[in-house]
C-alpha cells in the first residue's frame, strides 16, 4: 500500500503542478520507461474457464495501442497442486478450459514470458455472484441510460464489477441491388445485400459499484452506459448483454484505484499515467512493477433489448442521407467503371430506355465498412 501510496501522490503533485504552471511540463512519470507487464486476468467458476490478456504499457503521450505479450506459458494453479495449461494468440489473448473448480480452494496465476521471466499472483479466492434483478433503460432529456439492479440477501457480496458486450442492428443508406462481376453488371443475390449489418463491440471502461456502506447489500438502478439520442445503436435495435461479477475488498480497491487514475483520461486499455500495481509480482525481482490483476468467481449474466417503438417519442431519431449522395454511371463508361470504392445501386433510365446506373460510395452502400457484418447473430430478436 506504501508504493500505490506513492503513485498516487505522483500523479497528484502532477495534476497540481499542470493547474499552477502556464509552460507544459512532461514529468518523469509519464515520459520514463513505461515496458512493464500488464496481466488482466480472470477464473470463471461458472464454466470452469480462465482468459488472461498480457500486454505491455506504454507512456501517456505515446498513439500506438498497448502492444501484446505473445509466446507466454501461462497456467491457472489451486492449492491443491491442479495446473492447467492456458493457450495463446497472437493478440495476446490466453484461454484455458476444464479447469476443476472448488469454491474452497485458492487459485493463482504464473505467467512465464517469452524472455524467460516468471511471474507469479498471490492466491485469491473466487466469489459467488448473485443474480442480476433488473437490466433496463431509463430515458432522459437526450439520452437514455441503461442501469443495474442486483441484492444479496447473504450480504456476502457487497463489491461488484460490471462489463458488457453490446450489439445494435442498423443498416446502409442505400441498398445496393447490382453487383459488378467479370466486367458485367448482374442483380445482386440476395444472399450477398450488404445494406444490413449488426455490429458488436464490448465495454472499455472500468463499471464498479459497491454496497459497503448501506445496511442492505442491494445494488439499486445503477448507470451502465448512456446512449445519446441519434446514436446508430438506436435507430432500429440495440441489445447488451451484462455479465456481473463479486470482488473481493482488495481487487475492488484496485479497479477503484485504476477508475481514478485512467477514466478521466480514456479507457481501460489506454495508457496509464502511473503506475497502480495489482496482485501479481516477479518472482526473482520483486522490485519490479507489475500492472493488472488476477481474480476470479461466478458470472452472471442477463440480456435485454431496446427496439426503436420501445423509445419515448422525444428520443426516436432516425437516419439521414446525411453526406451520401447518388451518381450516374452511363452505359459508354461502364467499361472504365471501378467498383473498389463504390457500389452499383439501380439502373438509370430515360423513360423506358435504359441510359445506366446508378452508384454511391461504399460507405453509403455497404453497411461493413462501419464495422458490422451481415450475420444476423443467433440471439436476435
Amino acid at each position: 500500500m506504501k508504493a500505490l501510496y506513492r503513485y498516487s501522490l505522483l500523479i497528484l503533485l502532477y495534476i497540481a503542478f499542470l493547474t499552477g504552471c502556464v509552460e507544459p511540463y512532461a514529468p518523469p512519470v509519464i515520459e520514463s520507461d513505461t515496458n512493464y507487464l500488464v496481466v488482466d486476468g480472470f477464473v470463471n467458476s461458472t464454466d470452469g474457464t480462465a482468459t488472461v490478456k498480457l500486454s505491455r504499457a506504454i507512456p501517456l503521450s505515446s498513439t500506438d495501442s498497448p502492444p501484446a505479450e505473445t509466446n507466454a506459458t501461462i497456467f491457472v494453479e489451486d492449492d491443491k497442486g491442479n495446473r492447467t495449461a492456458l493457450l495463446g494468440d497472437q493478440a495476446g489473448n490466453y484461454t484455458g478450459s476444464g479447469i476443476p473448480i472448488d469454491m474452497g480452494s485458492k487459485y493463482r496465476l504464473r505467467v512465464r514470458t517469452f524472455d524467460t521471466k516468471e511471474y507469479l499472483s498471490d492466491y485469491i479466492e473466487l466469489k459467488e455472484s448473485p443474480p442480476i434483478d433488473d437490466l433496463k433503460f431509463i430515458p432522459g432529456d437526450n439520452s437514455i441510460s441503461i442501469v443495474v439492479s442486483t441484492h444479496d440477501d447473504t450480504g456476502d457480496s457487497r463489491y461488484y464489477q460490471w462489463s458488457y458486450d453490446e450489439t445494435w442492428e442498423y443498416t446502409a443508406v442505400y441498398v445496393s441491388g447490382l453487383i459488378w462481376v467479370d466486367g458485367e453488371i448482374i442483380d445482386r443475390p440476395y444472399s450477398e445485400y450488404v445494406h444490413r449489418c449488426w455490429r458488436t463491440t464490448s465495454s472499455k471502461h472500468i463499471i464498479i459499484n459497491s454496497s459497503e456502506k448501506l445496511q442492505q447489500d442491494m445494488i439499486s438502478e445503477f448507470p451502465v452506459v448512456n446512449i445519446s439520442k441519434g446514436s446508430q445503436k438506436l435507430f432500429i435495435k440495440y441489445s447488451m448483454l451484462l455479465k456481473q461479477r463479486v470482488l473481493t475488498r482488495e481487487a475492488y480497491d484496485y479497479w477503484e484505484e485504476l477508475q481514478k487514475t485512467t477514466e478521466s483520461l480514456g479507457g481501460l486499455f489506454d495508457p496509464q499515467p502511473g503506475k497502480v500495481t495489482g496482485n501479481i509480482h516477479n518472482v526473482s525481482d520483486t522490485g519490479e512493477p507489475v500492472l493488472g490483476y488476477f481474480s476470479g468467481g461466478s458470472v452472471q449474466e442477463k440480456r435485454f433489448f431496446i427496439g426503436l417503438l420501445d423509445l419515448p417519442d422525444h428520443l426516436k431519431a432516425f437516419q439521414t442521407v446525411g453526406n451520401c449522395t447518388l451518381d450516374t454511371l452511363l452505359l459508354a463508361d461502364v467499361p472504365n467503371y471501378y467498383p473498389d470504392f463504390n457500389e452499383l445501386i439501380g439502373t438509370a433510365n430515360n423513360g423506358p430506355i435504359l441510359i445506366g446506373y446508378t452508384y454511391s460510395s461504399k460507405s453509403c452502400a455497404d453497411c461493413r465498412t462501419q464495422g458490422g457484418t451481415t450475420t444476423k447473430p443467433a440471439f436476435w430478436q
